[in-house]
């Protein structure tokens, strides 16, 4: 993608770039000073991915061919030649390989491995987490001891664990390896994963849906390339622009903080949650505001929660409806009020019918209905406005329009489920009984399946299989007794994905777990709340348990945090592993029991809540 500015004065910079928050690369030109230390969670994720690279690369190269090569870690500029003239002399794979600066591009990169194949190199790249799930399906892979694409074998029983990071990393090293005039023909990059094999992702081939308008509603698919030079594009001209602001104030900078999924870790979250939580706290601190939806507010002059509070529902629910009411207020100038709304668009039915359910019927009626600035947001607005009502309210819980509150699915038998993964894998389920028909029938309280050994394919279905027998035991045991059973989760989608995934290893175990799944015993309680109850902030189990009185006894309860302590659970070091794997099960005894907490809370409280505002 050709920048739209003078990017010269913009410094190198790796792929990582293209895949992290645009407002990264503005703060580190502007305010490098305010960045923190990285939390233990990702210290502790890049410590386990430099040994695990240190570990594969010794492990294989002693194995490779006859000249493989390693690049010295010594000066850049050596390093840089080194790699040139491996290539050069077509050096069959080249290890911890160094391609000179792209200047013009503005790129620098230190792919770990450069693999000679088809007129060129291919890059690939070592990570420590899967690259392959289970499937009935069959994937070329390539042994790390004969890298070349070439020599590519077929592995059945499993598919791509697609991975955008990976991607873009791979996409920037292939345009280096194009600068430098040493590409392959071919436009295949691989990831050398934790299950030892490389998967290869043809970078030309059109696989990530994105959006294609502002509003995000519109998407298209496109390639790792296409969506590379796009999104390294775009941080090169945020750079420039950040560049020409220091030295010149009344230059624009080109992105302002927003709330995203990358804040939690980010050593400018402090620097930027200053200004997003002034007053009332910016939009994008919304629940579901994506980053187009966010600017298209911006753009409107919407900034803050308190302005998206005070547009009107009643339009924004047309629009939802997709009655195009920019449309019809144009239209609408110049005709007389008493005029039927319907001359002006006759033909959309549709439309006409959104309008009479509003009480909508002449020209008159729509010009006093419609919110102009509502209408020309969109309909996607429509559950951001209550969202926002109920953020900026008085209260921490509101009903949703017309919720009873008091839709909380009970049972006689009720089994709350949490689990815990690493990028391995499932090794953690906690579960909690509790019988309230008193039939003694059940054994009550908290009860994990766990494993802290290797956490390979066979162990995570071994512990699976120790839940699964258990759990259509107690469903078994409640239809013989004429008892009710519910298994209860926060966010299903985590929990049946694994399931899912675990149980494709047998065709009837998956269709045993689709049943389960689709039955009125599997309920996600996060969609209960949901459907009944707002917040207008995060409703993710850390938030809205203590809203109900919970508390964990672990401190610091996270799920970044828990990958820190598995890592000591399955280490050398005894001590630590069993205090870090009491640490895991008190703090998924907490989870399962801020379940229970919830369902609680909300069957005693859950309708004595205010309605939240709609007018």
């Amino acid at each position: 993608m050709a920048n739209r500015l003078d990017v010269s004065a913009v410094p190198l910079q790796g792929g990582y770039v293209a895949k992290q928050c645009p407002v990264v690369i503005q703060n580190q030109i502007l305010v490098p000073e305010l960045k923190t230390e990285v939390s233990p969670e990702i210290q502790h994720r890049m410590t386990q991915g430099i040994q695990f690279e240190a570990d594969m690369f010794e492990r294989v190269r002693v194995e490779g061919p006859g000249d493989w090569v390693v690049i010295p870690s010594g000066p850049r500029e050596l390093a840089q030649e080194l790699t040139v003239e491996a290539m050069r002399h077509g050096v069959s794979v080249i290890e911890q390989a160094f391609l000179p600066p792209d200047e013009l591009g503005r790129r620098t990169g230190r792919p770990d491995l450069l693999v000679a194949h088809a007129g060129g190199y291919v890059p690939v790249d070592v990570k420590h987490h899967r690259t392959l799930d289970l499937a009935d399906a069959v994937i070329e892979v390539s042994d790390p001891v004969r890298p070349n694409p070439a020599d590519a074998f077929a592995l059945e029983g499993r598919v791509l664990r697609t991975n955008s990071g990976d991607a873009l990393q791979l996409a920037h090293y292939r345009r280096m390896l194009e600068a430098v005039g040493l590409a392959s023909t071919s436009t295949l990059a691989g990831v050398l994963g934790k299950e030892g094999v490389i998967v290869w992702y043809d970078l030309e081939k059109p696989m990530w849906q994105t959006p294609a308008k502002s509003d995000g509603k519109k998407r298209k698919l496109r390639t790792s390339l296409e969506r590379y030079d796009f999104e390294f594009g775009f941080r090169l001209d945020i750079a420039a622009t950040a560049i020409r602001h220091r030295d010149n104030t009344d230059i624009d900078l080109l992105v302002e903080p927003m709330s995203c999924g990358e804040c939690a870790g980010c050593g400018f979250h402090d620097h930027c949650f200053s200004s997003l939580t002034a007053g009332s706290g910016d939009a994008s601190l919304l629940p579901g505001v994506s980053y187009q939806q966010w600017q298209l507010l911006r753009d409107r002059g919407i900034v803050g929660r308190d302005d998206v509070a005070a547009l009107h529902y009643p339009t924004a629910l047309l629009a939802n409806d997709d009655v195009d009411l920019p449309f019809l207020l144009d239209a609408a100038a110049g005709v007389p009020a008493s005029a039927p709304v319907g001359t002006l668009r006759p033909r959309a039915g549709k439309q006409l019918e959104a309008l009479a359910r509003a009480g909508v019927s002449t020209v008159g009626d729509l010009i006093d209905f419609v919110d102009p600035l509502t209408a020309s947001v969109g309909g996607f607005v429509a559950p951001r406005i209550l969202d926002a009502r109920a953020a900026v309210g008085p209260h921490p819980v509101y009903r949703r329009p017309g919720a009873r509150g008091t839709d909380v699915p009970g049972a006689d038998v009720e089994i709350d489920l949490d689990m815990e993964n690493v990028n391995d894998g499932v090794y953690l389920w906690g579960t909690l009984l509790t019988d309230h028909a008193d039939t003694e029938e059940f054994v009550e309280g908290y009860l994990p399946f766990v494993s802290w050994g290797r956490l390979d394919d066979r162990e995570e279905l071994a512990v699976f299989m120790t839940l699964w027998r258990w759990l259509t035991d107690q469903l078994a045991r409640a239809d013989r007794l004429g008892l009710t059973l519910r298994v209860y989760m926060w966010h299903e989608p985590a929990e049946n994905t694994q399931f899912r995934r675990i149980a494709k290893t047998a065709e009837q175990l998956a269709a045993d777990v689709e049943d389960l799944i689709a039955s009125e015993a599997w309920v996600d309680l996060k969609t209960v709340f949901e459907r009944s109850w707002i917040t207008g902030t995060s409703i993710g189990l850390k938030a809205i348990a203590p809203l109900a009185g919970h508390h964990w006894s672990v401190d610091d309860p996270g799920g970044g945090l828990s990958m820190v302590r598995y890592a000591e659970a399955i280490g050398p070091d005894p001590h630590a592993a069993e205090t870090a794997r009491q640490w895991l099960l008190d703090y998924n005894t907490g989870d399962v029991v801020a379940t229970q907490r919830i369902r609680e809370w909300l069957t005693g409280s859950g309708a004595t809540w205010p309605e939240v505002p709609t007018t």
